[in-house]
């Protein structure tokens, strides 16, 4: 049995990726993890091929295409879509075997065709200090980026989540965070990325200063919010705010 591999190119914008081997309990997470890994360089989209070289242990396997479209709806909001280029998986795609969210397609071009124009985003971002000044330096960046885009109903949230993050960047992320605001719709999505794997940790509180709350209260004020991993090591966290 050949092994497990994901192989990633580049297309009009898009990452293709064609994964090789089996798909079984070992492999399940190298799969949805290289997939979310894809989605965080937010391409146009991430297209996977699945061909001869591809083989499920059982067709329930075939969910996880299901759990990333739903971890990389919210946020980065890249679509996740098939393309089933030999019979056995244009049957499987056609019986619902990777559910009703995640589109499919025959050939690798229609999938292309479908993307058309990404929606319009408003986005903007900030490299921060290895210190906890990054705390300060995040509240002043979120509440000028909220009254440029005429959403100040959100700033107070939006500063929140954005200190929480940040200031559990730098106590455990060990490295310069980088926050990003962007603004779709009506919803406000923040995102800090560090160079640690780890996931975000509950803090010890302390009520002397604006941060310090913990990850819970990132819970409390957002409509959703997650961790993924980073291409290019590390981790996102991220958070929606706004209806």
């Amino acid at each position: 049995m050949t092994a497990f591999a994901l192989h990633r190119t580049d297309v009009d914008g898009a990452v293709v990726v064609r994964p090789t081997g089996l798909l079984d309990l070992t492999t399940y997470r190298d799969l949805r993890d290289g997939l979310l890994k894809c989605a965080a360089d937010e391409p146009r989209a991430v297209i996977v091929r699945l061909d001869e070289g591809f083989e499920c242990a059982t067709p329930a396997f075939m969910s996880v295409f299901t759990t990333v479209w739903m971890r990389v709806s919210e946020w980065p909001g890249v679509p996740i879509m098939l393309v089933g280029e030999s019979p056995l998986h244009r049957e499987v795609l056609d019986n619902g075997g990777a559910g009703t969210l995640v589109p499919s397609f025959l050939v690798l071009d229609a999938a292309l065709e479908a993307l058309g124009q990404p929606p319009e985003r408003r986005r903007d971002e900030i490299l921060l200090p290895e210190t906890l000044v990054a705390g300060l330096l995040a509240r002043n960046f979120v509440r000028e980026a909220c009254e440029r885009w005429l959403v100040d109903h959100l700033t107070e949230n939006a500063v929140t989540v954005a200190t929480e993050l940040v200031e559990n960047a730098v106590r455990h992320g060990r490295s310069e965070p980088v926050l990003r605001l962007e603004l779709r719709g009506d919803q406000l999505s923040v995102a800090v990325r560090d160079a640690s794997p780890e996931p975000p940790r509950e803090p010890k509180i302390d009520t002397q200063r604006p941060g310090g709350r913990g990850i819970t209260i990132v819970d409390s004020l957002s409509r959703v919010w997650g961790c993924s991993p980073w291409s290019r090591g590390g981790k996102v966290v991220w958070a929606v705010i706004g209806e």
